[in-house]
């Protein structure tokens, strides 16, 4: 006991001085400008401005490229982060390893318990870069066309067994990538851009390569799709309507195998929803108006897929979906997300499960079980300064699958989180933050293949230092 307690203050000693490095910068100071905090919901308008996690730079770097205009926007992005057990997903925590009773074996043969392992991680990989063009001359043509290309460096590592340092050798990755064309109250879209329902994020630097949330109540996806929307004024207040088609990829590993590492190609399928024939879709309505000197936001969407599990037989997902962004008052904004569904793996739903499968003789499976699931998330956002250069975040969030669908071995039963955080900015360009997060795991044991007593459960704390040049 009294050994187990001096390694947590250890570990809280390696948190403290991250901490104390991230005070140190929020010493220097310089004035910058402020603005809504609600940046992260610029899904729920039909503008085109990059969406920055944290406080986003005032400037721009755009110029005129022939009778184009260019814009390049990027987040340069350094985080350390300490555990104090083991997280899956290391730097981008999804949830905590469970306790188990081997616990973790180290090379010498000796064992620990998981809970009892901290890791101190430095990465640059989630690191962003984009570009935007559109027609300099607007006035051109009748429908204003744009273009995004957006992507990070949290792709796959290359393999090389005399590369001792390929951890960090990460290769870059397709985030977005999308044209708009609009003309008045119209817009229509294709590409890979997010996904329709549930738009908005916790703002957050530790989690950016995913979200933070991803597989703890927050919904999300960057998907290819083909997408109409058309907004509406409506004296102070204004609505917005988007209806699409999303490509019905559910990357399954429960159904299906995973394409092989290192692969471009497919050789026979992409996946069982694609397999279908079928898109998925989804549809969303909001509508913003003022409130508190800004604005609030609503917005409610449903989501419909299927995918093939059968030379006839078919599996649907779905989901229903709000958010909401309201003003408290002039510096206090609350928002967040809820949704109920089965089936939601595409968004990492149900704790990344989508259909439990029992398949006890290892021959075809006899049950198929979609994975229903609820939960959500809420944050608070605090302007401490009226010049918008530092602001407290604080919520919570729960994704919370159904346990009478869970089968072996698909024992996940409710992954929650909460976090607190402080943003600072230190010149225009340059943001610094520290961020804490609490990890709280559940799973299910089995008996012939159905859920009984509580499983192996994980719990973990997280503290996030990050520094952030954004243009």
């Amino acid at each position: 006991m009294l050994t187990s307690h001096f390694r947590r203050i250890r570990a809280a000693a390696v948190a403290n001085a991250l901490i104390f490095a991230g005070i140190a910068m929020f010493a220097v100071s310089s004035p910058v400008w402020g603005q809504d905090v609600d940046y992260s919901a610029s899904a729920t308008t039909p503008q085109d401005d990059p969406v920055y996690p944290g406080i986003p730079p005032r400037t721009k770097a755009e110029t005129t490229v022939g009778s184009q205009t260019l814009r390049l926007y990027g987040t340069i992005l350094f985080n350390a982060s300490v555990s104090d057990s083991i997280e899956v997903g290391q730097d981008l925590v999804l949830w905590p390893l469970p306790n188990s009773t081997a616990g973790t074996t180290f090379p010498d043969g000796t064992a620990k318990p998981n809970s009892h392992i901290h890791d101190l991680i430095f990465t640059a990989r989630q690191s962003i870069v984009g570009f935007q063009v559109k027609p300099s001359d607007p006035s051109v043509d009748k429908w204003k066309p744009s273009g995004r290309i957006e992507m990070d460096f949290f792709g796959g590592r290359p393999f090389d067994a005399n590369q001792p340092q390929g951890r960090v050798f990460n290769e870059p990755r397709l985030r977005l990538a999308y044209l708009k064309i609009q003309n008045g109250n119209w817009a229509f879209l294709a590409g890979q851009d997010r996904m329709i329902i549930a738009p908005l994020d916790p703002v957050s630097l530790s989690h950016v390569a995913a979200p933070l949330g991803a597989s703890a109540g927050n919904l999300w996806g960057w998907q290819p799709q083909i997408r109409a929307e058309y907004s509406r004024g409506m004296g102070k207040a204004s609505s917005l309507f988007q209806i699409g088609v999303i490509r019905p990829q559910f990357a399954d590993v429960r159904l299906e195998t995973a394409p092989a590492t290192g692969s471009a190609l497919d050789n026979t399928t992409s996946g069982l929803g694609e397999r279908t024939s079928k898109p998925m879709y989804q549809a969303r309505y909001s509508v913003t108006l003022p409130m508190s000197g800004s604005k609030a936001t609503f917005g409610a969407g449903g989501h419909y897929g299927r995918e093939r599990i059968g030379a006839e037989r078919d599996i649907d997902s779905w989901a229903f979906a709000f958010d909401f962004s309201v003003p408290i008052q002039s510096r206090v904004r609350l928002r967040g997300e809820g949704f109920i569904g089965s089936n939601l793996i595409p968004f990492q739903g149900g704790v990344i499960q989508g259909v439990a499968v029992f398949n006890p003789g290892g021959g075809a499976p006899i049950q198929f079980n979609k994975i229903g699931s609820g939960g959500g998330w809420g944050e608070l956002i605090v302007k401490a300064t009226s010049d918008g250069n530092n602001v407290f975040y604080a919520g919570a969030g729960t994704d919370d699958p159904k346990d009478a669908n869970l089968l072996t071995p698909s024992g996940r039963s409710k992954n929650t989180f909460l976090w607190a955080s402080f943003f600072h900015k230190v010149t225009t360009n340059v943001t610094t933050a520290i961020e804490w997060s609490n990890w709280q795991f559940k799973t299910r044991t089995f008996v012939a293949g159905l859920p009984t007593t509580n499983g192996p459960a994980g719990r973990g704390n997280v503290f996030n230092l990050a520094f952030a040049y954004q243009f």
